[in-house]
């Protein structure tokens, strides 16, 4: 049964009737266990928000308040107040005109927390609010939710945290059930002995872990599993860097971790002094006595929900609570399956010079994609992948029309595509890069780095990309459909306008060069239909 959307928790206690200008600055801040992290945002009509600053500092609150003493330690208690008079300074710099602050499972659980908070209030004039886990978890699923395509079936987002871990099922994308376990990465890490840590530890940690996660409800079979928080970012990275592959480069959008790379990442660990763990560049030393009982944990939540890979976002607590903030309804969030081209509208928007332009040949490029199905042999990702390309391909006239292929490349890898995973990025910036100029080759660094499968799409897309292009060559969207004809050596594209679009099929035969070498075939174009000009239609021959 879905349980309904949640209400506002915190616009009208934090801001009583401050935010109907949502053009204000808004910083958002979550006293975590193991880290406080602050984001600056501006918020956008509709409820959406762009992000503007980010602010982290690894405090472990947890480290004491968490263990047998259920105290903020005085350094911890310190610590904890110079990072928040440092982030509320920060914020009052960066022109913010509202605060929201909450804070989780180390100062809920304190025996000193609410004296702790009274000291923030004193020192900074914050108010922080001590969440529950149940609402926690609300406020991570409002984050991934507006940036993530949860699908149509049943996906879990799983938030582990210093102290606890978040559970939160949904089923089509709506929010069906949040569970708040208290298993987190500080926690845990207080269950391990040794360094490097003992293998009958290690074994008796696996099984507490799995206790409690025996209490969670069966949710079926799990289709998509997602996790937030730094634990599960510096999992992906620890997999890269083991793996021999560079860092990534940013943090925004998806990334894919295979169980089995998880696996190997848990047995480097355990193999591993702390000094040496915290010398990692993805771990350092504050997160070194806690990383490896966070990988067990992610480790054993992807056996629960039965998940042979997942997904992690940076999408978390404190973007949830921006879209609090901004008052925007959780109902008012995107169908999960208009997520990821609503990404791609919003950034071809930018240069509306050119957005009827990119329309049109995101329309023709789907097209010719679907009627040379026989030739390319790819897929539906693929033919997303294009369709973006398409839509974004002349994005570089921001910057300037000399070489805008290559801005269109450098706009597309740096924007925030937070529901994309860093691989199709680089797929869909290439093809954009490619609709003109140079083929593809070898020397050219960043296609050199891309992996073989990716390379063999790039060519093919930019090779359908380019005729596309060329159809809508005046920009003044002449050609109504396409249409063609396969043989084993020749495409012979049809295309229908009332129009005269001699410039359109005259392009179309210049540029269809990649297209020959790519696939092997001859291109001839034709207009289907006599133009309004007069004239009978005569065949262009791409291949001389």
């Amino acid at each position: 049964m879905t349980a309904p959307p949640p209400p506002s928790l915190l616009r009208v206690q934090t801001l009583p009737g401050e935010l109907a200008a949502s053009s204000r600055r808004i910083a958002a801040i979550d006293v975590g266990s193991n880290s406080i992290h602050m984001v600056i945002a501006d918020p956008e009509p509709g409820g959406g928000f762009v992000v503007v600053d980010r602010e982290k500092e690894m405090v472990r609150l947890g480290r004491s308040a968490l263990s047998s003493g259920g105290r903020l330690s005085k350094k911890a208690f310190a610590d904890g107040l110079e990072a928040l008079a440092r982030m509320t300074t920060l914020a009052r710099l960066r022109g913010v005109a509202h605060t929201v602050a909450v804070a989780t499972s180390a100062v809920r659980e304190a025996g000193n927390g609410k004296e702790f908070l009274e000291a923030v209030r004193s020192h900074t004039g914050l108010a922080v609010r001590r969440l529950s886990g149940k609402d926690e978890g609300r406020f991570i699923y409002r984050a991934v939710r507006e940036a993530v395509d949860l699908g149509a079936g049943t996906a879990v987002v799983a938030d582990i945290g210093g102290g606890s871990t978040e559970w939160i099922v949904t089923e089509g994308g709506d929010l069906a059930s949040v569970d708040s376990l208290p298993l987190g990465s500080l926690r845990c890490a207080a269950r391990l002995r040794g360094d490097p840590v003992k293998t009958k530890s290690l074994h008796k940690l696996r099984k507490h872990i799995d206790g409690e996660l025996s209490a969670l409800p069966s949710t079926g079979k799990v289709e998509t599993l997602i996790a937030t928080s730094g634990t599960a970012g510096c999992c992906a990275d620890l997999a890269r860097h083991f793996a021999g592959r560079p860092p990534s480069e940013g943090s925004s959008g998806l990334r894919e971790l295979r169980i089995k790379d998880l696996d190997r990442v848990i047995a480097r660990l355990r193999a591993m002094p702390r000094r040496e763990i915290a010398l990692l560049p993805a771990v350092g030393a504050p997160r070194s006595e806690s990383i490896l009982a966070g990988a067990m944990i992610l480790r054993r939540l992807a056996a629960k929900a039965g998940s042979d890979r997942l997904l992690v976002s940076d999408r978390a607590l404190r973007e949830g609570l921006v879209l609090d903030v901004v008052g925007r309804p959780v109902e008012e969030l995107p169908p999960p399956g208009e997520i990821r081209s609503g990404q791609i509208d919003k950034l071809a928007r930018r240069c509306p010079a050119v957005y009827d332009h990119h329309q049109a040949t995101a329309r023709l490029a789907v097209r010719l994609f679907d009627l040379t199905l026989s030739v390319h042999g790819l897929g539906p990702q693929e033919r997303e992948w294009l369709e973006y390309a398409a839509m974004l391909h002349d994005l570089g006239y921001l910057v300037a029309y000399r070489r805008h292929h290559k801005h269109s490349f450098y706009l597309i890898n740096s924007a925030s595509l937070d529901a994309f995973d860093p691989r199709e990025i680089e797929v869909i910036a290439h093809v954009a890069r490619y609709h003109r100029r140079a083929m593809p080759k070898r020397d050219h660094p960043t296609f050199a780095a891309l992996k073989p499968w990716q390379r063999r799409c790039v060519r093919k897309l930019a090779a359908i990309l380019r005729i596309a292009d060329a159809l809508d060559r005046s920009h003044a969207q002449r050609v109504e459909e396409i249409f063609s004809s396969i043989g084993r050596r020749k495409v012979t594209i049809e295309v229908i306008s009332p129009w005269d679009v001699s410039l359109e099929l005259t392009t179309a035969d210049e540029r269809c060069r990649m297209f020959r070498r790519v696939f092997r075939r001859k291109v001839a174009f034709r207009q289907g239909l006599e133009p309004v000009t007069g004239g009978a239609p005569s065949p262009r021959s791409g291949m001389r």
